[in-house]
């Protein structure tokens, strides 16, 4: 509260003389001549400079004296000294906006004595009966005398400049608003239009009410020009009637001019101009339907036409292509950033801030900066900088570094190099199978590593892919458009010889290098803007592959690949006079690639697109493959959700593999909530402290412990740490399939028959050992491994049904209890392969045939129903003691360790037993296992040697 407080201190608290302005003119059309008196005067000593060229000047009253008459006088007036200038000027070059005429007068400029201060202005303007005059007023009032009338316009508030507007051919219509006149004053072609303009004016003024402050006056007007304008004054708007029945004109156009009635009408400017980048921010942009595509189109627009820019605080006006490009295209999009950096709120609290605080005064590009600073509590001297005070834009590069798996997701690292240092908030967009997700990373160096972490699988970065920083643009994201044409300086023009129709065309590239086609060089197209007249021009065939169409009227452009953002364009046209029309049309179709033309009208127009944002591969997607073709991820996803089983085949120790399965997981549960994971790697018997795990009774580490995991089955358990974190937060049951190990141990040593009694209670009650393709395939994988001796053969072959029929039946009982649920289905693809394993014993007890999918398995017919090829991810390491232990009365005996191994560098000598680790005793190999994969980078052990406890250091 201080600060915004002592911030109106000094904006009120400024007290300045005041400049008023009594100005009487009178107009002779038929002479093309004003004669005028003026006044100027003020309410304390103040010191003016008054600028008299081009006006011949009849007298000059000062202080009683006549001065003689200069190009620029320096004076000081108060109340009593009063400066009288008479004056007279013609009007008649109809080259410039200032003219009088029998029918029209337009004075915008130079036609009156200018002050250099804001100035009260008080006008009476005399001329022929039959003409309506327009000023900036808040009054208007009329006496007519026998052959004339005099127009007297009040305007109580101080502004820069007046204009006077006036014809003998306006038809007004009026109407009145809760306090507000609007006017409009068209010719009689276009008086049809001016209900519409009235209406549009009143919703704008009413919307920007809301949005910046109440409308400043009492009046607007909406004046139709006879030139090709789109100006704003205070209290009006001229608007030229070569462009006034255009629909974007009154639905685009005429909010950019009512809004400038706030923001360079009222709040005027100082310095730079701030008040076209504000203005278009809030009327053309805020009302367009593509954002993203208006803002991709403001900088192809400014790499087009700025090349050689120059800071946007050095924008005063408008005067070509480049400063349109720079202040207000650059400019709208500094007011975007602007308001992602602090906020929409804080935004549009800011601004209304700034207009309230400088009505009816000059406003700069510093005052915009306290005003943002002071609703924002940010110093935002750093973002003025570098946007406002420096030429050019942001240009940089993404390195990619590395893509790692970890248990809290997809661990991203790459890094920004930058050109010239530039302070930004880089928004990232990560492509996953799952949809997109959203980053944004603080760039403050010319070189800077990041780490971001996805939830899920990512498969591309995509930087700024909506366009929300000003920023140079790569060649890839750049649409051959013909802004590049428009700005195009030196152009290589390829055109046939005695080709004379052309030549509207080629007169707009003064500095173009022509050739005729038998010159043609690859050499003389590198890093050049290449035109081509003519669609059956033999350059068209040895650049673009083929000669074009030559029976219609069109310009097409094509990005050169021998340069960045130049283009390549065929122009065809069948008569001089097409030609004039084209060359006049591509300057107000810069956003189009394709532009054809049928009797002088656009018939037709196109752009052709470009990658948006900066694309960086993270990783190939996987190559699914179904029986009848190629299909993506979305597809297989589909399939699934149409049956109740689904089973995911993996290759246990691949990343990849466990990747692609829990995206499958999360895209099934997002569609399905209701499912369940069925996993080879637990036990049935720990089925109990399966569920608790998943309830969030018990700490993972418990669970680790009780599971006996790393016992049964040994995997780095980081393989499946995601798949099961994903489950437990959202109570996703996981059931445990695999039989206890130890019994598929005694089988696959000694048979079935080894077995107690007990343990032959806990074996499926129904088995089939008579499936011929089964076996043979089980033959082919026992003799990789081992000779084929019968006895151990047949042992493989029980263990091997005992272990498949087991799952089958687990998921059997399940689907059956739980009818409404899928279950997904992780296991081995050994499992999984031609059915053979678990679908078709699932199948023969249910009649469910579920989807079988294999990840990075043989490419065999029938294999299954998909198979995936995915690209290789790395994972999060497991860390080992490297040691080999057995059980101990109390704890574990070392029996090897392993060369180079931690242990062996933390002295850990095999005749060890190991007691403690990290202060926590230790009874078993799973609970050692545990400690070790909940520790640091650092921890301790502690052993008995030769029974004597020693605490070992430990650095994994």
């Amino acid at each position: 509260m201080k600060k915004f407080l002592i911030l109106f201190f000094l904006i009120f608290n400024i007290s300045y003389a005041q400049v008023f302005y009594k100005l009487e003119v009178q107009i002779t059309p038929e002479k093309n001549l004003l004669t005028g008196k003026a006044v100027i005067y003020s309410d304390r000593p103040e010191e003016i400079r008054i600028y008299l060229k081009g006006f011949n000047i009849s007298s000059i009253y000062y202080q009683n004296k006549n001065l003689s008459p200069e190009n620029q006088l320096k004076l000081k007036i108060s109340p009593e000294n009063k400066v009288e200038i008479n004056y007279s000027k013609k009007f008649l070059d109809f080259n410039s906006e200032n003219i009088i005429t029998d029918e029209f007068i337009s004075l915008t400029d130079n036609w009156y004595p200018y002050v250099d201060k804001l100035t009260i202005y008080n006008l009476s303007a005399t001329a022929p009966k039959n003409f309506i005059l327009i000023s900036e007023s808040e009054k208007v009032s009329t006496k007519e005398a026998k052959e004339t009338k005099t127009h007297h316009f009040e305007f109580p508030y101080p502004t820069e400049i007046i204009h006077l507007i006036g014809s003998t051919k306006y038809q007004i219509k009026r109407k009145e608003f809760d306090g507000l006149t609007i006017e409009a004053y068209f010719f009689e072609k276009d008086s049809d239009l001016a209900e519409k303009y009235i209406n549009s004016a009143y919703k704008y003024i009413q919307d920007y009410s809301q949005l910046v402050a109440k409308y400043p006056y009492k009046r607007f007007s909406i004046v139709e020009n006879a030139f090709p304008t789109g100006y704003s004054m205070p209290t009006f708007t001229l608007i030229g009637q070569q462009i006034i029945k255009f629909p974007f004109i009154v639905e685009k156009s005429l909010a950019h001019e009512i809004l400038h009635q706030w923001f360079g009408c009222s709040v005027y400017i100082k310095g730079g101009n701030w008040a076209e980048g504000l203005t278009t921010y809030l009327s053309d942009y805020r009302l367009s339907e593509d954002k993203k595509r208006y803002r991709k189109n403001v900088l192809l627009k400014y790499l087009a036409y700025a090349k050689n820019d120059y800071p946007l605080s050095k924008f005063y006006g408008k005067t070509d292509l480049k400063s349109e490009a720079i202040g207000y295209g650059k400019s709208m999009f500094f007011f975007h950033m602007l308001k992602n950096e602090i906020g929409e709120e804080n935004f549009k609290k800011a601004i209304s801030l700034f207009y309230s605080s400088f009505k009816f005064s000059q406003a700069s590009w510093e005052d915009l900066k306290t005003v943002f600073q002071q609703i924002s509590d940010k110093n935002l001297d750093y973002f003025f900088k570098q946007f406002v005070y420096k030429k050019g834009m942001p240009d940089f590069q993404i390195k990619f570094k590395d893509l790692v798996m970890k248990d809290d997701g997809f661990h991203i690292f790459f890094e920004i190099i930058q050109k010239q240092p530039y302070r930004l908030k880089i928004p990232i967009t990560v492509e996953t199978y799952l949809g997109d997700e959203r980053f944004t990373v603080n760039l403050t160096k010319t070189k800077q590593e990041f780490e971001i972490v996805t939830k899920n699988e990512p498969l591309k970065m995509l930087i700024d892919r909506d366009y929300n920083l000003f920023r140079n643009l790569k060649w890839e994201e750049i649409n051959p458009v013909l802004y590049f044409v428009n700005g195009s300086i030196k152009p290589v023009i390829y055109i046939p010889e005695n080709e004379v129709k052309y030549a509207p065309i080629v007169k707009h590239f003064p500095e173009a290098v022509l050739k005729y086609p038998q010159e043609f060089s690859y050499k003389n197209i590198q890093e050049k803007n290449v035109f081509i007249m003519g669609g059956d021009n033999p350059v068209a065939s040895r650049i673009l592959g083929k000669k074009y169409n030559t029976d219609k009227t069109y310009v097409e452009l094509f990005k050169n690949p021998f340069g960045k953002s130049d283009v390549i364009a065929v122009f065809n046209v069948k008569t001089p006079e097409e030609a004039k029309i084209l060359a006049r049309k591509i300057i107000h179709y810069g956003k189009y690639s394709k532009l054809v033309l049928e009797n002088g009208k656009v018939l037709n127009k196109t752009v052709k697109n470009a990658i948006d944002g900066i694309r960086v591969k993270l990783r190939e997607k996987a190559e699914i493959v179904a029986k009848n073709g190629i299909k993506d991820f979305q597809n297989l996803i589909n399939d699934a959700l149409k049956k109740q089983v689904i089973y995911l085949g993996e290759q246990h120790v691949q990343f990849s593999d466990h990747a692609f399965q829990l995206s499958v997981i999360k895209a099934i549960h997002q569609k399905y909530p209701q499912i369940a994971v069925g996993m080879e790697m637990f036990q049935r018997s720990k089925q109990p402290i399966i569920d608790q795990f998943i309830n969030g009774e018990i700490s993972e580490k418990e669970f680790l412990k009780k599971s006996g995991y790393f016992v049964a089955w040994r995997y780095n358990y980081h393989l499946y740490r995601p798949i099961l974190l994903y489950c437990r937060k959202h109570k996703i049951p996981v059931i445990a399939l695999n039989i206890d190990s130890s019994i598929i141990k005694k089988v696959s040593s000694k048979g079935i028959s080894a077995l107690s009694p007990e343990e032959k209670k806990l074996l499926p009650e129904n088995m089939n050992f008579t499936d011929f393709e089964y076996t043979v395939f089980l033959r082919e994988i026992f003799s990789q491994h081992k000779s084929m001796d019968k006895k151990r053969f047949y042992n493989f072959i029980q263990s091997q049904i005992i272990w498949d029929e087991t799952m089958a039946q687990t998921i059997s009982n399940y689907i059956k209890n739980n009818p409404d649920r899928k279950i997904i289905v992780l296991a081995g693809s050994g499992h999984i392969r031609f059915r053979y394993g678990i679908p078709s014993r699932v199948e023969r007890r249910t009649g469910k045939k579920g989807l079988t999918v294999v990840i990075d398995d043989q490419l065999k017919k029938d294999i299954s129903d998909y198979i995936v090829y995915t690209a290789q991810l790395e994972g999060e390491k497991e860390k080992k003691l490297g040691v080999l232990v057995e059980p101990a009365v109390k704890g574990l005996k070392v029996i090897g360790v392993a060369e180079k191994a931690v242990a062996k560098k933390a002295g850990i000598k095999k005749g060890d037993i190991i007691i403690e680790f990290n202060g926590v005793p230790v009874e078993n190999l799973s609970q050692l296992k545990t400690e070790i994969f909940f520790s640091g980078k650092k921890a301790d052990i502690t052993v008995l040697r030769n029974g004597k406890r020693l605490k070992l250091k430990l650095n994994f």
